[in-house]
């Protein structure tokens, strides 16, 4: 009751208890990052997202201009939808086209101070509002190539000794040259026997631009210890805004669909191995698609298809279901061939995604993301965990009582049970819980209060297996029925 002061009389109080709403949010909100320099400054300011919400305001895309690769990844997008649009919201996310590829580069990276580039995506949730964050990312025609002039070594020379904590590690280029994109280098620091030692460095960002191996230096222990040292590389690595992606789309709860260099297999694989996220996603090749400014078949990065096709995934089955297996709408082939069996088992068992066709069109085929996880798997956790959260946080600062505790237990049990109900987890798969060796009254008494949920989305069957068996006794089963054929009169037998 809100009210115990004294009173002489009735008093009525309308209760603020109710059901708890425990949604997941939307699921099919794309963030394409690209170029487009002959678009309406206007209607497509650069590093601003301007959001496209399927049929009611697509014409918009016709300020984009024709140049660049907005206008067609766009196109790619919603070309993915049996219904009018597809129904997907997609923001649009225009960067400065620069003078080099390297200065396009570092405009579509951005700043994350600034917000610019790609980092331009965490400006949505007060724009738009927290229930249409982006939760696909894509970059056609910017996420295939691998730089050649990274850092692809971080050795350790000395590793000295005496240091207390990690310290910092600055790159400092040759020559004074200014990367276009710079690198970020993490020491580990040693345990056990090696307590007191920088054991590894780290390459967090690989940077580009690099025109000969830059100097490391590692920062100095406390007095009396000594000094670690390292040594520096350049040479191929990855995409510097795939890299960039990682660790956005982990702080987003999100995924982004890539592209591999469309050249090789071998490339393919070698590619990924540049990345270890369960929340990037390769396909390779190209595809081949009829361009009507051109008036012929052109090749396109996959990604925005692809992009499109797990939109569409989700609007008729839900985010639960994987992106395999699944039409690929407006493409007329594949930049290279690719044959079911031995090479697409190739690629998907090394975390590349590609395209096959068995005779009626063309699907995408992998699940797996480059860390070796399942991409749908990955999805359907963050979503649950949104929806927690999101909940949840109406019960912030209230009284730690039974009441309440209670009903954050319950409605969060009910919510389980209902995904459960609808197929996005496994029955009997999800419980919630208190867990009292987490829940101390010393924890408690300082207002912190950890509930235990556990959950299991459901995988995508990725390999069934069929074991045939030879039927012997099916030749008794015949000889028993000519016999009782021929013994009831029905099977006439002629003496030859």
């Amino acid at each position: 009751m809100a009210d115990i002061s004294f009173n002489h009389g009735v008093r009525v109080f309308e209760s603020k208890e109710d059901v708890l709403p425990m949604r997941t949010a939307q699921s099919a909100v794309v963030f394409l990052l690209g170029t487009a320099p002959d678009a309406d400054a206007d209607a497509f300011p650069l590093d601003e997202p301007i959001l496209i919400s399927g049929s009611t305001n697509y014409s918009l895309a016709t300020k984009l201009g024709d140049a660049g690769t907005l206008k067609d990844a766009l196109d790619d997008i919603f070309d993915q939808g049996e219904r009018e649009r597809l129904g997907a919201y997609v923001y649009v996310c225009r960067v400065e086209e620069g003078e080099t590829h390297a200065e396009t580069m570092a405009n579509l990276v951005g700043d994350a101070a600034a917000l610019t580039g790609l980092h331009a995506a965490k400006k949505v949730e007060s724009k738009y509002g927290r229930k249409l964050r982006p939760r696909i990312f894509a970059a056609p025609g910017y996420s295939h190539q691998g730089a050649t002039n990274g850092i692809s070594v971080a050795a350790v020379g000395n590793q000295g000794g005496g240091y207390t904590a990690v310290p910092v590690v600055t790159v400092t280029p040759a020559g004074g040259n200014t990367p276009t994109t710079p690198a970020k280098i993490r020491a580990i620091l040693g345990e056990g026997a090696d307590a007191g030692k920088i054991v590894q460095l780290v390459i967090e960002q690989p940077g580009e631009g690099y025109t000969g191996a830059p100097t490391v230096s590692i920062g100095a222990p406390p007095v009396g210890g000594v000094q670690a040292t390292g040594t520096l590389t350049v040479g191929v690595v990855g995409n510097p805004l795939v890299h960039e992606m990682e660790g956005l789309l982990a702080k987003m709860r999100a995924v982004a669909f890539t592209d591999g260099p469309n050249t090789t297999d071998a490339a393919a694989v070698t590619r990924r191995g540049k990345y270890g996220s369960d929340r990037i996603y390769i396909t390779d090749p190209f595809v081949q698609v009829f361009d009507t400014d051109l008036e012929g078949v052109v090749s396109r990065p996959a990604s925005a298809r692809v992009a499109g096709v797990q939109v569409r995934v989700d609007r008729e089955i839900g985010f639960y279901k994987s992106v395999s297996n699944e039409t690929i709408y407006g493409i007329d082939g594949v930049s290279r061939p690719i044959n079911y069996g031995e090479q697409t088992n190739y690629l998907n068992e090394n975390c590349v995604g590609t395209i096959v066709s068995f005779g009626a069109g063309y699907k995408t085929w992998g699940n797996r993301t480059t860390d070796n996880s399942f991409l749908a798997v990955r999805r359907t956790k963050d979503f649950i965990n949104d929806a927690i959260e999101e909940a949840w946080i109406a019960f912030v600062d209230k009284p730690m009582n039974d009441a309440n505790i209670k009903f954050i237990v319950e409605s969060g049990r009910a919510f389980l049970r209902t995904l459960e109900a609808e197929g996005f987890l496994l029955k009997q798969s999800s419980d919630l819980w208190l867990d009292p060796s987490l829940n101390a009254p010393t924890e408690m008494r300082q207002g912190r209060i950890t509930l235990s949920v556990k959950f299991e989305p459901p995988p995508p069957m990725e390999d069934i297996r069929v074991i045939t068996h030879p039927n012997i006794q099916a030749y008794t089963l015949l000889l028993d029925r000519v016999l009782g054929a021929i013994e009831g009169g029905s099977l006439a037998v002629t003496n030859l």
